[in-house]
């Protein structure tokens, strides 16, 4: 197993590989709020490697080694506004890696892609799916593909949904939704791992997707806001009948 650390563009990176000199499909790990990289992966990087995927492990924006000082001494509450953000410049980066660096790899498929992400970076790959056509499969763990309606129930909960900015922001979201433009993720396969006690991300937002898009896979685990041994089992499994 080889895991290197580095930094593409002043973005920070672990990848996973088996070194055997077999062409490899990339995956993107994309990890949860106020996560990063390294502690949220959790073994997932080696085991998706020895699945047979060239595995790259994104800090995302404002996260782990790209989080400043300042961001550092804001609340979560106060971090949570700008969450969509996050997300939306977490998926851009993605693309770019992958367009400027990784589809130039000798023994990484240039054509294609695929993302693993667990509750925000959930949301990360399904928008960065309706922002890159190579985007091929979306697995998503306590997932969201929910902008507006996230960012809503969020907002009046942490009480951040008044003012101008904030219509703005809603205004602007409405336009890239993922569930919004679900017609992009029509021809993505998708696999939602959901908790049926989960509170942090209620179960509406993927099961409206799955309406909008009965051909996605959703399935139901007793659990809440955590990725249990037989939800993750699972996941891998979809991964290796749909990708192997």
């Amino acid at each position: 197993m080889k895991i290197n650390k580095l930094w593409l563009d002043g973005i920070p990176l672990t990848t996973y590989e088996i070194e055997d000199n077999k062409e490899k499909p990339l995956i993107y790990f994309f990890h949860g709020f106020s996560g990063n990289k390294d502690a949220n992966i959790m073994g997932r990087g080696e085991i998706l490697a020895n699945l047979g995927f060239y595995v790259v492990a994104i800090d995302a924006y404002m996260h782990g080694e790209r989080m400043s000082h300042f961001e550092k001494n804001r609340s979560n509450v106060k971090r949570y506004e700008d969450i969509i953000e996050i997300v939306i410049h977490t998926a851009h980066d993605a693309k770019h890696l992958f367009a400027k660096y990784f589809s130039k790899m000798p023994l990484i498929i240039k054509d294609s892609y695929h993302a693993y992400g667990v509750s925000m970076g959930s949301l990360t790959a399904f928008y960065l799916g309706t922002i890159d056509t190579k985007l091929k499969m979306i697995i998503g763990i306590v997932p969201t593909p929910s902008f507006v309606e996230y960012y809503e129930d969020k907002a009046n909960m942490y009480g951040f949904n008044e003012g101008f900015f904030y219509d703005r922001k809603i205004d602007y979201y409405k336009k890239i939704d993922p569930t919004y433009n679900y017609l992009k993720l029509k021809e993505k396969t998708i696999y939602m791992a959901c908790g049926i006690k989960d509170e942090i991300v209620p179960n509406k937002y993927a099961i409206k997707l799955h309406e909008y898009l009965p051909e996605s896979t959703i399935k139901f685990y007793d659990t809440g806001h955590v990725s249990t041994d037989e939800m993750l089992k699972d996941s891998y499994s979809f991964l290796k009948n749909e990708v192997f």
